[in-house]
Formats: structure tokens, C-alpha cells, sequence
């Protein structure tokens, strides 16, 4: 029951985030943090992953399964799509954030890891390229968020290890985070500005 619990809240977080990203709002960005971007490099993917789910819907009205059928085809479609589009307003309207207290990184309504900021012993640029044959998310006591194209290229290093919640609820206890962001050079500038005393 957990699992379906889990699911059906990162639904709705998918689609809270799609409205803010129609509001154009941002979620868990305070005035003294820096808000580190990472949607860039999905865009073209989530774009056309859009565009297809949008055309699947609309060939379910080419074939005539009945009225009360293709209603129902055609509002899993619209939701579909809702969705999609959904999880990449959660990249734009979530991005990682560094203050002075916490790096969080997080990816769309799916991840959101806290590591306050006496608990990191590095945040250092270090781009990586990931065999997507091999790749998983938690190796070891290391998670790595390849979801941009298999690369990381920012890694936080901890000094005692964290419990992460996966989407689906289950839990896993890290104490190396890669990931990535578009311009990863100024999230570490930040975090030496902001983190390091």
C-alpha cells in the first residue's frame, strides 16, 4: 500500500507543479538561497515525449471503439500528457538550492535530498559520463542521478550518511550524491560563497 501511496503523491506533486510553473513560481527557493537549474539538457525530451503522448490520444479518435470508450481514450490521453509535460515543470519549477543552511537536490516531483550544510564535506564540479546499460541509481552508499542524458556533473561528498526516500517510498542510506545541473561551475561558486566558512 505504500508504493501506491507514493505513487499517487508524486502524481500530485506533478501536478502541482505544473501549475506553478503556469504561475511561474518556484518551490522551496528562499531569499538568501541560490536556485541551481537543471532542466536544460531534458527539454528536447520531455518536448517530444509531449508531442507524442499528445498524438497517441488523438489516434484513439480515428478508431471507433463507442462513445462512452473514446471518452474515456481520450481523457487518459489529455492526462497523459498532463503528466509528461508535468514532470518537466517539476525540473523548472523545483530546481536544486543552496543556502546557507542546506544543498538540496531534488528532480521534478521525484527526489528531494536534504544535506545541511555541516554534514557536507565537499560539493566539487566533476563531470561524469554513466553506461546506461550499468547504471543505477543507488550503488553502494552512492546515489546518482542520471536522469540528464546518463552525465553528473556536480558531487557531494558526506560526513555521515543520509536516508533518501525513493519514489516509491522505500528508503536508502547514501553518503556520495551525483547529479547534475546546467551550469554546474556556478552552483559549486555558490556553494563556496554561501556554505563554506
Amino acid at each position: 500500500m505504500g508504493a501506491l501511496r507514493s505513487h499517487f503523491r508524486n502524481e500530485a506533486r506533478t501536478m502541482a507543479g505544473l501549475w506553478l510553473y503556469f504561475r511561474k513560481r518556484r518551490d522551496g527557493v528562499g531569499e538568501d538561497a541560490v536556485a541551481v537549474p537543471y532542466h536544460g539538457s531534458g527539454k528536447a525530451t520531455f518536448i517530444v515525449f509531449t508531442v507524442v503522448s499528445g498524438f497517441e490520444a488523438g489516434l484513439f479518435w480515428l478508431i471507433d471503439f463507442g462513445l462512452v470508450v473514446d471518452l474515456l481514450l481520450l481523457a487518459l490521453g489529455v492526462y497523459s500528457v498532463l503528466l509528461v509535460f508535468g514532470v518537466y515543470a517539476g525540473t523548472v519549477v523545483r530546481p536544486h538550492v543552496i543556502s546557507p543552511r542546506e544543498v538540496r537536490m531534488r528532480y521534478s516531483s521525484f527526489y528531494d535530498v536534504r544535506m545541511p550544510v555541516e554534514n557536507i564535506v565537499s560539493l566539487r564540479h566533476l563531470k561524469e559520463s554513466h553506461d546506461p546499460t550499468k547504471t543505477r541509481t543507488f550503488v553502494g552508499r552512492m546515489m546518482i542521478s542520471h536522469d540528464n542524458a546518463y552525465e553528473t556533473n556536480l558531487v557531494v561528498e558526506l560526513r555521515e550518511p543520509i536516508t533518501v526516500t525513493r519514489p516509491l517510498g522505500k528508503t536508502a542510506t547514501v553518503d556520495v550524491v551525483k547529479f547534475c545541473a546546467d551550469d554546474p561551475k556556478t552552483a559549486a561558486e555558490a556553494y563556496e560563497r554561501l556554505c563554506v566558512r
